[in-house]
């Protein structure tokens, strides 16, 4: 058995459509949910080798963990990505270039990484559908957490997507191939770092219940979803204006979803963004702070980056592989 593996997965910017991928949303929708996304060179390694003692795991992320028992890991996805290939005996070790709960989706990464190097493990290695069927598996079924289904398709498949989720669960990646359409799109992005650390999964759990509870809620998620192919539509025509009212629109509806969605910092921060020459922006995942979106025409950029220019800027390009094994000996 080959024991020696590194896998390598993309974490992802979205721009339209988050929230539509929640199951208490697409299944009630007859169009079901959509979301427009981008996996980004940013990744999360997953080191997996054969541990030296088989009675125990060795596991090291933020923590480290050495335990004899499979009860006793205390990260949770671990610990569910254990149970489910029922595999004993390993050292796992995981890096990331960008921490967590900054709204790139790294849980998901994580979890698809760690997958992928568990069935290479195996000598079973898995498809992109598959390694993002299972993530989804294991964070929404069996950890029951409150999150959707984008980020996993995301970090598997890669590129620049449109994803579907039909009533029935079932999931299409439609990609974006065109070229120019691509470069169009990433030549008139700034993505600021806000300093602003976030509890994803409170907001989350908000924003479920009022989606459960609330007319209002659904008819912006429906907007929402049906705004994705309208931002599609003006990407190919390369009208950057359109595509920063789409943003901007979906914004304010996206705030209303969950009042800690946007803080008082993060408001300030964006119409500031606004008035020096953006046209529209988000906050990047579930919202509370991390990154900020922002589109802006090419030509009007330096203006932004004079004004937060005490603030970090994300340095990125466009990942069109999704996850991959980069070592397996």
């Amino acid at each position: 058995m080959k024991n020696f593996i590194v896998t390598m997965t993309p974490m992802r910017i979205s721009f339209i459509g988050g929230g539509s991928d929640i199951k208490d949303f697409y299944q009630k929708n007859n169009n079901g949910g959509a979301v427009i996304s981008a996996a980004i060179n940013k990744y999360v390694y997953i080191i997996l080798n054969k541990y030296h003692d088989k009675s125990r795991c060795l596991l090291k992320y933020s923590k480290t963990e050495i335990v004899k028992n499979i009860k006793d890991i205390k990260h949770p996805l671990i610990k569910a990505c254990m149970k489910k290939t029922n595999l004993w005996g390993l050292d796992i070790n995981s890096v990331a270039d960008i921490s967590a709960g900054t709204g790139l989706g790294s849980s998901s990464s994580f979890t698809v990484g760690l997958i992928s190097a568990l069935q290479c493990y195996k000598n079973r290695p898995a498809s992109k559908k598959t390694l993002a069927e299972k993530a989804c598996e294991i964070e929404i079924d069996t950890l029951r957490q409150p999150i959707g289904k984008q980020d996993q398709y995301a970090a598997a498949y890669g590129g620049l997507n449109i994803i579907k989720f039909q009533q029935n669960g079932d999931t299409s990646v439609e990609k974006i191939t065109n070229r120019k359409v691509i470069n169009f799109l990433k030549e008139n992005l700034l993505i600021i770092n806000t300093g602003i650390r976030k509890n994803n999964k409170v907001i989350l759990r908000e924003q479920k219940i009022n989606i459960k509870k609330g007319k209002i809620f659904l008819e912006h998620l429906r907007f929402m979803r049906n705004s994705v192919f309208d931002f599609k539509s003006a990407l190919i025509k390369s009208d950057i204006k359109i595509c920063g009212d789409i943003l901007h629109e979906n914004w304010r509806k996206k705030k209303e979803l969950a009042k800690s969605i946007a803080t008082r910092d993060i408001n300030n921060i964006y119409e500031e963004a606004l008035s020096c020459g953006a046209l529209g922006g988000k906050i990047l995942g579930a919202g509370g702070g991390g990154y900020l979106m922002l589109i802006c025409p090419k030509n009007g950029q330096k203006k932004i980056l004079k004004k937060f220019k005490k603030l970090e800027f994300l340095n990125f390009e466009f990942d069109n592989i999704g996850s991959r094994k980069l070592i397996h000996i």
